[in-house]
């Protein structure tokens, strides 16, 4: 038997709502097919058998929608579950990220600073000393003791009995020539002022714009030959000497960087070019 044809049997159009529906619908029709009201045996049966066919389909439709009930339940506790743990996941890595950004701020923060204060240090430094120099300023005449290829060379002199040494950092021009900061090339043996302070010499300041006569004696040897040149005469001519201690006498060793240096271009030699020293023309 099939559904349509037991809810033919029951007079019904569609499957009832609950077990109510059937009842009435089995009392009204079992009266008119029940033997003992006029009807027959078979009709009685397959009323009874309707009946039955329909109650089971009325269980089964519920036990589909309990189940489905029951599934969809667990489908949103489920996904309820999985909403709080996405939540929680998500919660902790914004924490998480939090903390790295903190970190990261921090620590740029740090770097910040410290370049900061290097710079500051860096600018400060040689006013400080320059100050405590000043304070109670001696000068005494410097040696350089030693020159190496790392940019680096000694001085030293003496004060009071006592012998000090320091090392400096100059700078390459050309690759080759080790010079300080008035542009002249540091000579092993030459000899330029040094400014101490009398209590403490390990603040000082050279000075090596101011160079004694033999050191000016070695320079020249450096710097007539190029002289020469660019004046178009011999190396041996008076003039050169001449012109060598003048710019000497006005412009100081600074004066003869350029003579020496003059003709290198800016990107080997950035300091010292004929446009650095007002009046340098004249010469």
């Amino acid at each position: 038997m099939k559904i349509t044809e037991a809810l033919r049997i029951l007079e019904l159009d569609t499957l009832p709502k609950d077990e109510q529906e059937v009842s009435v619908a089995y009392k009204r029709l079992a009266k008119q097919r029940h033997p003992d009201s006029g009807g027959t045996e078979a009709a009685f049966q397959e009323l009874g058998s309707a009946v039955e066919y329909v109650l089971r389909a009325l269980a089964l439709v519920d036990a589909t929608v309990e189940k489905t009930k029951r599934r969809t339940t667990e489908t949103d506790a489920l996904a309820e579950k999985r909403a709080k743990m996405r939540a929680e996941m998500l919660k902790r890595r914004a924490e998480e990220d939090r903390k790295r950004n903190i970190q990261a701020t921090w620590g740029i923060s740090v770097i910040l600073v410290i370049i900061v204060l290097f710079g500051v240090g860096m600018v400060i430094q040689p006013r400080f000393i320059h100050w405590m120099v000043e304070k109670e300023r001696v000068e005494r005449m410097a040696t350089v003791l030693s020159t190496g290829p790392d940019r680096s060379f000694t001085i030293g002199w003496k004060y009071q009995g006592k012998s000090y040494t320091e090392l400096l950092n100059g700078r390459f021009i050309d690759g080759k020539w080790l010079v300080g900061p008035a542009g002249m090339p540091m000579i092993k043996g030459g000899k330029y002022i040094v400014s101490f302070n009398a209590r403490n010499p390990n603040y000082f300041e050279l000075k090596d714009k101011y160079i004694d006569p033999e050191t000016a004696d070695r320079y020249f040897s450096l710097v007539k030959y190029p002289l020469a040149a660019a004046l178009d005469l011999r190396d041996s001519d008076p003039d050169v000497v001449c012109i060598y201690w003048s710019v000497l006498d006005e412009f100081g060793v600074d004066g003869v960087a350029h003579l020496f240096f003059g003709a290198l271009p800016m990107r080997k030699n950035w300091k010292h070019n004929e446009r650095e020293v007002s009046g340098f023309e004249r010469i």
